[in-house]
């Protein structure tokens, strides 16, 4: 491949928004300063979706001149961007800034926190991200004067709270067929969305009946431009998604919405590599993954089987290690642990085709409709066991048995 990364992505549960405590400094403002300044806001986002520059801009102080290129990041994102719903809610409590900027814009700016909502074609639910705003007053009203001052003792990002991809650059997008496609600098629009268009066709055509798990259809991808901005997407730490194609997970801070963010360097794989790992992620949203309960070698090894079954001939990535170790030593013993794919976990790859096999196994010895009531019931919360005898009419431990023997048999041609 072009690129050591892995031919696989996964799904992440919901991040829990961080709640800021008050800071030294901080104070509540009197009624009219707060009305005027959330006034500002909601002008701010007014302006911005309705495409008037200058009226933008006027809501924009000077007085720090480095401010003028990232507002006009905002705007042309704000402005451009498919988006179905904007708000933003300001926070009452005011905090000081640093000294270092009180000398850029004066003793009298401060900065507040923000929750801004927004939602785009395809999703489910409305995204919510925290951030931070900076005023200064002006003239008897107030003006934005920044966007990157926190409290003393916040380290920017509130413990790695999820930033919204038009927060960190610029960004073009595009709908097609129920694919919302948000996509960073430096990354072909044209090509993301062509492949997720057809991956979602593939999608809808090869995921089985009876799984009981309500879905529209559609789809939001982002493309963030630079691995350290996929890393703020998903709110996650330096490095540890380094390896992963792409994500599913819950946008936003506690939020219901479910998004697939892809690691920029996926752009570097051959468009059929690239388009089977977004119909992997794309049977994640449909499968609502981060909410169920189904243990992990179960959700993955759905996506794999779906994705997969729009292209004959193809196999997970490590289907010939695992039949490589099974000749030495012998089939697994159990079905893959959850630990096995942790982010970054040593032999994930295994981990995937051995997942991917299960299904496999499931659907040629049983049957498609079978696998897919296995699967509803393990999201239904049902035990392994219960799952198994229900659908498949035999044990848990009889499936774990019967699937050994089936890589064993794989293995000997």
């Amino acid at each position: 491949m072009a690129v050591m990364l892995a031919l696989f992505g996964c799904s992440a549960s919901a991040v829990e928004p961080v709640s800021t405590p008050p800071a030294p400094g901080s104070v509540a403002p009197n009624d009219s300063r707060l009305g005027l300044t959330r006034a500002t806001v909601g002008a701010l986002v007014k302006t911005a979706r309705a495409g008037d520059r200058g009226g933008f801009y006027r809501l924009v102080s000077d007085q720090d001149p480095a401010f003028h290129d990232r507002a006009r990041l905002l705007y042309d994102n704000l402005s451009t961007l498919p988006l179905t719903m904007l708000q933003i809610r300001l926070e009452p409590t005011e905090f000081a800034l640093t000294d270092a900027r009180q000398k850029v814009l004066g003793p009298g700016a401060w900065a507040q926190r923000g929750v801004v909502t927004w939602r785009l074609p395809g999703d489910g639910t409305e995204v919510d991200h925290l951030i931070w705003l900076t005023f200064l007053p002006a003239g008897g009203e107030v003006k934005l004067a920044g966007t990157n001052d926190q409290p003393s003792g916040n380290n920017g990002n509130n413990g790695n709270e999820q930033q919204p991809s038009w927060w960190l650059g610029p960004l073009s997008a595009r709908e097609r067929g129920g694919v919302t496609v948000l996509a960073g600098s430096g990354q072909s629009l044209d090509r993301w969305t062509n492949l997720a268009a057809a991956a979602l066709g593939n999608v809808r055509e090869q995921l089985p009946a009876g799984l009981g798990i309500p879905w529209n259809g559609s789809v939001v991808i982002e493309v963030p431009a630079t691995q350290r901005d996929f890393e703020s997407v998903l709110g996650k730490p330096a490095g540890n998604y380094t390896s992963i194609a792409a994500v599913t997970h819950h946008a936003g801070a506690g939020g219901a919405a479910i998004r697939i963010v892809a690691n920029p360097k996926a752009a570097q794989l051959t468009s059929g590599a690239l388009q089977s790992v977004l119909e992997h992620e794309m049977v994640h949203v449909a499968t609502r993954s981060p909410d169920s309960p189904a243990p992990i070698w179960a959700e993955e090894g759905l996506a794999e089987w779906v994705a997969l079954r729009a292209h004959p001939g193809q196999r997970s990535e490590g289907t010939d290690d695992v039949l490589i170790r099974v000749r030495s030593d012998g089939p697994p013993s159990a079905l893959p642990s959850d630990g096995q794919f942790r982010a970054g976990a040593r032999n994930l790859h295994l981990a995937y085709a051995e997942a991917w096999l299960a299904c496999r196994f499931i659907a040629d010895r049983y049957s498609e409709a079978q696998l897919a009531r296995f699967y509803a019931q393990l999201d239904d919360g049902r035990t392994l066991d219960d799952a198994s005898r229900t659908a498949l009419g035999l044990s848990g431990s009889a499936l774990t048995t019967q699937w050994r023997e089936y890589l064993h048999q794989l293995a000997r041609y």
